[in-house]
């Protein structure tokens, strides 16, 4: 029989249809298990066994068969995506290129025009009438 991988789908002993989800060493018995997820509520438990946990499915869809307990191979699990080594972005950046200023959204930015230097002096609100100054100027002669 071909290799064994999580995600094929097999046929047991007893004609029942399973996907594997586990294999290997379990903590409940030495040597090598196969974790298995049956179409119908014929299994004993969850993926878990002993509170420990192998693999997540319905409650009573679950059981561990050794590899004899598995005739043929049905279906082989989907391609995993291949790595690039090019991390894909969540989301477009919104700066690009040497000039930084093109925008990639499509909207109109509501602040264009409003923006002012962190050094420029605050407009008044209102105009203020003359006030007395609190400093008192001498002149010297």
């Amino acid at each position: 029989m071909a290799e064994l991988a999580i995600g094929q789908t097999v046929e047991l002993n007893d004609g029942r249809t399973a996907t594997i989800r586990f294999i290997g060493q379990t903590e409940f018995a030495p040597g090598e298990w196969i974790g298995v997820e049956l179409e119908d509520n014929g299994g004993k438990n969850d993926g878990s066994v002993k509170g420990e946990r192998y693999f997540e499915c319905e409650m009573g869809r679950g059981m561990f068969v050794r590899l004899a307990a598995i005739t043929s191979i049905i279906d082989q699990p989907p391609p995993a995506p291949k790595a690039t080594g090019i991390k894909k972005a969540s989301r477009p950046s919104s700066v690009t290129g040497p000039g930084l200023s093109k925008r990639l959204s499509g909207a109109p930015d509501p602040s264009a025009g409003k923006r002012m230097s962190m050094n420029a002096a605050s407009p008044s609100p209102a105009a203020r009438g003359s006030r007395s100054s609190s400093m008192l100027r001498v002149s010297i002669r």
